[in-house]
This record gives C-alpha cells, sequence and structure tokens, in this order.
C-alpha cells in the first residue's frame, strides 16, 4: 500500500503567477518613469526580459486545477478587496497633493496594495499572498523612510516602483518553487511505489 504524498502542487496558480507578473510590470514601469536616457532603456528592458520570463514559466508550469473554483469561492472578497484597495489609493493621492508631500504616495500606495493580499491568501487559499502583502507594506516603509529622508519624489518613485515589482515577481518564483518541489515530491514517491 502506498502512503500518501505529503504535498500537492498548488492548485491553481497559473493565473495568480500570470497576475502578479503582469502587475510587477505595471510597477517596474512606474519605477523606471523618473529614468532618463540609456539608463531607462536598459533598466526598463532588464524588467521586462524578467518578467517575459516568468510569464513563459508560468504558462508552462503552473496548473490551472481548481482556479475556476478559487475564483468563483474568493469572489465577494477579491471584489471588496479591489474596492477597498481603490479607495485607499485615491485618499492616498489626494492627501498626498493637498498636503504637499508627494514623495510619500508611491510609498504609501504599496502599502495599500500590500495590505489588501491579507484577505485574499485566506480567500484564494495562498498563503503565500501574506508574504507578497508583508513585502509591498516593507518595501513601503522603506519608501516613507527615504522620503523622510529627503529624496526626492522621482527618487521614491523609482526605489518603491522598482522593489514593489520585485515583491510581486518573488510571489510568482514561489509559486514554481513550491511547485516544482511538489511535483518532484510526488515523482519520487511514484519511483519508490513502483519499485
Amino acid at each position: 500500500m502506498s502512503t500518501p504524498p505529503r504535498s500537492e502542487p498548488q492548485r491553481g496558480t497559473r493565473g495568480s503567477g500570470m497576475i502578479l507578473t503582469f502587475f510587477g510590470v505595471a510597477w517596474w514601469f512606474v519605477g523606471t518613469v523618473t529614468l532618463e536616457g540609456a539608463t531607462r532603456v536598459a533598466v526598463l528592458a532588464v524588467g521586462l526580459a524578467l518578467a517575459a520570463a516568468l510569464l513563459v514559466v508560468a504558462m508552462r508550469r503552473l496548473g490551472t486545477a481548481g482556479e475556476k473554483e478559487a475564483y468563483e469561492r474568493a469572489y465577494r472578497t477579491l471584489v471588496w478587496s479591489n474596492v477597498a484597495q481603490g479607495f485607499g489609493i485615491m485618499a492616498v493621492i489626494v492627501l498626498g497633493n493637498v498636503t504637499g508631500q508627494q514623495g510619500w504616495i508611491p510609498a504609501l500606495i504599496a502599502i495599500v496594495v500590500g495590505v489588501h493580499f491579507f484577505p485574499l491568501s485566506r480567500a484564494f487559499g495562498h498563503p503565500e499572498y501574506r508574504g507578497t502583502a508583508v513585502g509591498l507594506i516593507a518595501v513601503g516603509a522603506i519608501g516613507c523612510v527615504a522620503a523622510i529622508a529627503g529624496l526626492s519624489v522621482p527618487a521614491v518613485l523609482t526605489l518603491v516602483g522598482l522593489l514593489a515589482a520585485c515583491a510581486l515577481w518573488t510571489t510568482t518564483i514561489r509559486h514554481l518553487r513550491v511547485d516544482a518541489a511538489a511535483r518532484s515530491e510526488l515523482r519520487q514517491q511514484g519511483a519508490e511505489a513502483a519499485s
């Protein structure tokens, strides 16, 4: 009698990996807006190449099993979380502009986006979203420290944009690593059961 697998590939991570990679590109683009000339082209090219590689690998390696059910189960949480995120971002932009503290805007937006991952973690059954949340909140905290230290608005924007992209891409990479490890374990158990 074979023993049950200790872990399984995560269910429904392809969509998550692709969405996180896409929004990582958006943050990366934001981070390069204030760069100029060849530096901007080079940094943008590096980010786009990394994102393209992640998308290709995610499409090939991550599973879609259970994805539809997960989105149906998490629909209300997803909608309300995104609505709250949208209002939070608008409030940050308005307050930052009204108070003349534009340097805080990208940092506080990263924190708002990070917080919105906490309810999604439970709703989708993806505990790694808590890591995404913590990563984005940490990026926001770094941006706040940079703003307090007197960095220019463009410098804070670049710092936060590039780091936020990396935080999102890290979750896609984690999906890939967890999935690969679980598949390897399943193959090993299958080989042991066959021998």
